[in-house]
C-alpha cells in the first residue's frame, strides 16, 4: 500500500509503509474508516491516546489527511516537511529552516489554525501563532490534518483548520535507536524504549536535533545594485557634495562642533541631505550662541554623508579572510544555528493514560536581510548579520514541561473519558551583541528600547476536558465535549525597571503602558450528531453546534505601583467574547467507487492574549479618546474574527492504469469578516484593529496510485484570495480598498515517486513546487516561484538494521530564491498575474535566505 493511499470509503488520506513493501498499521486497523465502510459501531480501541470505540473514527465527515511519521523513517523530515505534502496546507519557514515556522490552511492566517497534541491545544495565548518547528515527530503515531469541517472533539472554532498530533501508544517490548548526519552541521539522534509495566506499557523516548545552519547563498544585490549605485555616488562626490562638506568644515571651525559622519543609503537621501543640510547650516549660523546651535543639531533628524566611506567599507569586508565571502555575489548565512532536545514518558493501559514531556530549544534568531536593513536601495542589504554589530546575535532559549493524566470508560453504548493537563513554558531572549561599555550611550538608541537587551516570557496553563460518544439507536451517533483552560503569563525584560523615585516617572513614560501580566480563560461546549438518513445506510447527515468563550486580561503592575492615577492608559484591560456557531455535513456513498461529500459552517475565532491586551512590548490595545476628556484615553479592543466556510468533494477509488487508485478532488470557499490588521500608532507601538475582510476560493487534489513495485503520490492546491482593508474617510464612511494577501501562493504542490526493486530496498524522488507570492502590503514586491527536487534510497541491511541516505533540493534552488520589484498595469486586476510587467527591477534576496542542497544519512537499529 502506497504512502497516501486511502482506505476504501475513507474521508482522508492514510500514509502507509513503503520500505520493503510491508503493510502499514493503517491497513490493519483502518483508522480512517468512515460511515461508508461499516455501520456496526463496534466498541474496539483504535486510537493511541486512550481506549476509544472504532466508530469514533467515523466522526470526521469533512476533509482529513492522516500522516504516519514512521513512513518517513530515516529521511530526517520534520513536522513542517511532512505538512508540505498535504493539499490545502501552506508552511512558511519564517526565519529559515529549523527556525520559527507557521502553517496556514486554505488561505488562512497562521493564527487561524489550531494545533493540538493528543487532543490538548498547543497554541498559547501569548504567541502570535503556533511555532510548528518546536513540535517533535520522532515519538508520534500519526498527524491528523482537518480542513473545513472540524470534529467536535477539538475545542474552539478555527477558520482554517485543525492539526492534531497523536503520540505513540507504548508497546510491550521495543528498543530502537537511530543516528543521522546532514549538511551544514546537521545532526540527529533518537532512542525509544518500550516495556511492560503493571497493567499497561511504558514508553520512554529521547530525541536530539541540531544544526549549524551556516550555508551559502547568492547575493542578488551585488551585480544589480552595487555597481550602478557606486557610480551615482561617485557622481555626487564630483558634483554636489564638495561644497556641502566645506560648509560642514566651517561649522566645525566656527562652533567647535564635530557632527561626525554616517554612511548613506540611497542617492535620493544624498540629494535630500544636500538640500536640508544647506538650510540647516544657515539656521545654525544664524544662532546667537553655541547652546542654540547644539540644540538645533540635537533636535534635527538629518544625516551627514561621506560617499567614499561606503565603498571603502564594502571593499574591506570583502577582503576580510574571516568573512568567508568568495566574492560579492556569494555570502554565508550566519547566526542560524539551533539545538532541539525533547523527551517523553508515557504509560498506558486499557483505561488510564499518563504522559509527561519536556523540551529545550536553544537557537539564534537570524535577523532579516531585506526590510530590516534598509530596503532595496541599500547595497548592504544582503550582508551578514554580524557585519552590523547591533542586532546580529539574538538568541532564544525555550524550555517547556507538560503533564497529562486521563481515563476512559465504556458502558454499553456510551464511551466517555476525562483528562487534565498542565503546561509550563519559559521563553528567554537575549541579545549577545550588547556591550554595556560600547552601547550605554546616546549613540546606540536601539538598546535604550524596552526588551532590546533581554526579555522573558513565563507561561503556565492548566486545563481539563470531558468528552465522549453515545450511540442513540441505530441511526444516531452523538459526540460531546466540554473543556476549560486558564493561562497566565508574566513578562519581564531590560529597560522595564522604573526608578523608585516617583518624581522621576513621567505620565508619558512608555514603560508604564507595557503590560507585564496576562491571563486568558477559554471555555468550550460542543455537540455533534451523525445521522444515518436511509435504510441502505449510505447517506449521512452530520450537524454540529458549538459554544465558545474567552476572557482576556492584561495588567501593568508597574503602573499600579508607581502611578495608580495614570491618565494615558488604564493599568488593567479585560475583555470577554462568546458566541454560538454551527456546522453541517452531508455524505453519500454513490457506489463502491464514488463517494460525494459537502460541508458548510460558521466560525468565530477567539483572539489570543497579544491580539487583545498586547504582547508586553511593542503591541498594546488601540487607544481612543473618551468622550469625557478628563478620563483620558481608553482601550478599543479588537473583536473575534468571523467567517463562513463550505466545501464539496468527490472521492474515487478503483483500479486505474493497472494500479490501485485513490483520487480526491475538493472545491472550497470561505468568507471572512473582522479580520485583524496590525497598525502602527505613534512612533513606538502597534495595535490590532478589525480593519479587513476577505474571500478565499480554491481546489485541492490528492492522487495516489500503487503498483506492485511503484507508487505515485500527487498533491496540488489552487487558492484564489482577495482581501480588502478598511479606510475611514473624513465623512465617517468606511471605504474598502484591495490589498495583497502576503506569503500565500496561488499554486502549490508535491509529487513523490517510489520504486521498490525488492523487499529490502526502496528508491524515491520528490518534487515540490511553490508559486510566486506577495511579500509586502503593496502590489510591488513578490517572491519568485520555487521548485525543488529530492532523491533518496532506503535499504534493510538486516531485519533490525536500516540505512537511509538522500539529498534534498538537488539542484540547489533554495539559495537562489529572490524577491523582485515590479509595477502594475493601472487598468489591470492586481490579483491577475498576467497583468504584471515582465521586467525585473532591483532583484533582492528574501528576508531570510533558504537553505539549499542538503545531503543526509541515517542508521536505525531495532532491538
Amino acid at each position: 500500500m502506497a504512502p497516501g493511499l486511502s482506505v476504501p470509503g475513507s474521508s482522508g488520506i492514510v500514509h502507509a509503509a513503503e520500505a520493503g513493501g510491508e503493510p502499514s498499521q493503517e491497513t490493519q486497523d483502518t483508522v480512517a474508516a468512515d460511515p461508508g465502510q461499516a455501520q456496526e459501531y463496534a466498541l474496539e480501541a483504535i486510537t493511541v491516546e486512550a481506549k476509544r470505540p472504532d466508530w469514533e473514527s467515523k466522526l470526521s465527515p469533512g476533509t482529513v489527511t492522516i500522516i504516519r511519521p514512521d513512513d518517513y523513517k530515516g529521511e530526517q523530515k520534520t513536522l513542517p516537511d511532512m505538512l508540505k505534502d498535504v493539499p490545502g496546507v501552506h508552511v512558511r519557514e519564517v526565519n529559515g529552516k529549523g527556525q520559527y515556522t507557521t502553517v496556514s490552511v486554505r488561505g488562512s492566517t497562521a493564527a487561524q489554525v489550531g494545533l493540538f497534541v493528543d487532543g490538548v491545544l498547543f497554541n498559547l495565548g501569548g504567541d502570535a501563532a503556533a511555532d510548528i518547528s518546536t513540535i517533535p515527530v520522532k515519538n508520534v503515531e500519526r498527524i491528523e490534518v482537518y480542513r473545513g469541517y472540524i470534529p467536535a472533539r477539538f475545542g474552539g472554532t478555527y477558520m482554517g483548520g485543525v492539526i492534531n498530533i497523536v503520540t505513540k501508544r507504548p508497546s510491550q517490548d521495543n528498543i530502537s535507536a537511530s543516528v543521522g548526519q546532514r549538511s551544514w552541521g546537521g545532526y540527529t539522534s533518537s532512542l525509544q524504549i518500550d516495556a511492560p509495566l503493571g497493567t499497561g506499557s511504558l514508553m520512554v523516548g529521547v530525541n536530539r536535533d541540531q544544526s549549524e545552519g551556516d550555508f551559502r547563498y547568492k547575493n542578488f544585490q551585488a551585480p544589480y545594485l552595487y555597481a550602478p549605485i557606486v557610480k551615482e555616488y561617485e557622481a555626487m562626490v564630483a558634483d554636489k557634495l564638495p561644497s556641502y562638506n566645506r560648509k560642514l568644515d566651517e561649522l566645525k571651525t566656527d562652533f567647535g562642533i564635530d557632527i561626525g559622519w554616517e554612511y548613506f543609503k540611497t542617492l535620493e537621501e544624498v540629494q535630500q541631505a544636500a538640500t536640508v543640510g544647506s538650510d540647516f547650516y544657515n539656521a545654525i549660523v544664524a544662532a546667537t550662541d553655541t547652546d542654540t546651535a547644539n540644540t538645533l543639531i540635537t533636535d534635527s533628524s538629518w544625516f551627514v554623508y561621506d560617499p567614499d566611506f561606503q565603498k571603502k567599507w564594502w571593499d574591506k569586508k570583502m577582503a576580510d579572510p574571516n568573512n568567508r565571502g568568495v566574492d560579492k555575489e556569494l555570502r554565508w548565512r550566519k547566526n542560524n544555528d539551533y539545538k532541539n532536545t525533547d523527551a517523553i514518558i508515557k504509560w498506558q493501559d486499557d483505561h488510564w493514560t499518563a504522559k509527561a514531556t519536556w523540551k529545550k530549544i536553544d537557537r539564534h534568531l537570524p535577523w532579516g536581510l531585506w526590510a530590516s536593513n534598509g530596503g532595496y536601495g541599500n547595497p548592504n542589504t544582503s550582508l551578514d548579520l554580524d557585519d552590523f554589530g547591533l542586532m546580529g546575535m539574538r538568541r532564544q532559549e525555550l524550555t517547556a514541561t507538560e503533564l497529562l493524566v486521563g481515563r476512559r470508560e465504556t458502558a454499553g453504548n456510551l464511551e466517555w473519558g476525562w483528562s487534565v493537563n498542565y503546561l509550563d513554558q519559559n521563553k528567554d531572549y537575549r541579545n549577545e551583541s550588547y556591550d554595556p561599555i560600547k552601547h550605554d550611550n546616546s549613540s546606540y538608541p536601539y538598546f535604550k528600547r524596552p526588551l532590546a537587551i533581554w526579555s522573558s516570557y513565563d507561561s503556565r496553563r492548566a486545563g481539563g476536558v470531558i468528552d465522549g460518544s453515545y450511540k442513540a439507536g441505530d441511526r444516531h451517533l452523538l459526540e460531546f465535549m466540554v473543556n476549560w483552560s486558564k493561562e497566565k503569563m508574566d513578562v519581564d525584560g531590560s529597560q522595564l525597571d522604573i526608578d523608585n523615585d516617583s518624581t522621576k516617572v513621567e505620565l508619558t513614560d512608555a514603560r508604564l503602558r507595557f503590560r507585564n501580566y496576562f491571563e486568558q480563560t477559554l471555555f468550550n461546549i460542543q455537540l455533534q450528531d451523525t445521522v444515518t438518513l436511509n435504510k441502505a445506510e449510505d447517506f449521512w447527515f452530520t450537524p454540529s453546534v458549538r459554544y465558545n468563550s474567552s476572557t482576556v486580561l492584561g495588567r501593568s503592575t508597574r503602573m499600579i505601583e508607581k502611578d495608580p492615577n495614570h491618565t494615558y492608559f488604564s493599568h488593567t484591560d479585560e475583555q470577554k467574547d462568546s458566541k454560538v456557531t454551527w456546522q453541517a455535513a452531508l455524505k453519500k456513498q454513490v457506489s463502491d467507487k464514488l463517494t460525494l461529500r459537502s460541508t458548510v459552517g460558521t466560525y468565530y475565532r477567539l483572539l489570543n492574549l497579544y491580539e487583545i491586551a498586547g504582547d508586553g512590548a511593542g503591541i498594546i490595545p488601540r487607544p481612543i479618546y473618551a468622550k469625557d476628556y478628563e478620563k483620558g484615553l481608553v482601550s478599543a479592543f479588537p473583536l473575534p474574527e468571523e467567517g463562513t466556510q463550505w466545501d464539496v468533494s468527490a472521492i474515487w477509488e478503483d483500479r486505474m492504469l493497472g494500479a490501485d487508485a485513490n483520487i480526491q478532488l475538493t472545491y472550497f470557499g470561505r468568507k471572512s469578516d473582522n479580520l485583524l490588521q496590525l497598525y502602527r500608532f505613534g512612533f513606538d507601538y502597534f495595535s490590532y484593529s478589525n480593519a479587513a475582510k476577505g474571500r478565499v476560493n480554491g481546489a485541492e487534489l490528492q492522487t495516489n496510485l500503487s503498483w506492485d513495485k511503484w507508487d505515485m503520490n500527487l498533491a496540488a492546491t489552487y487558492t484564489h484570495m482577495k482581501a480588502q482593508r478598511k479606510f475611514n474617510n473624513p465623512t465617517g464612511d468606511n471605504i474598502y480598498y484591495d490589498m495583497p494577501v502576503t506569503y500565500l501562493p496561488e499554486w502549490e504542490g508535491s509529487l513523490r515517486l517510489t520504486y521498490r526493486p525488492d523487499q529490502k530496498t526502496s528508491v524515491f524522488t520528490e518534487l515540490k513546487y511553490m508559486d510566486k507570492m506577495f511579500v509586502s502590503e503593496s502590489f510591488e514586491w513578490k517572491q519568485n516561484a520555487l521548485t525543488t527536487v529530492g532523491l533518496g534510497v532506503k535499504h534493510k541491511v538486516t531485519n533490525d538494521l536500516h540505512v537511509m541516505m538522500g539529498v534534498n533540493d538537488l539542484l540547489n534552488k533554495g539559495p537562489k530564491l529572490r524577491l523582485v520589484r515590479s509595477g502594475l498595469d493601472p487598468n489591470g486586476d492586481p490579483f491577475d498575474s498576467t497583468k504584471w510587467p515582465t521586467e525585473i527591477d532591483y532583484p533582492l534576496n528574501t528576508d531570510h535566505p533558504t537553505q539549499g542542497r542538503t545531503y543526509y544519512v541515517t542508521m536505525q537499529y531495532k532491538y
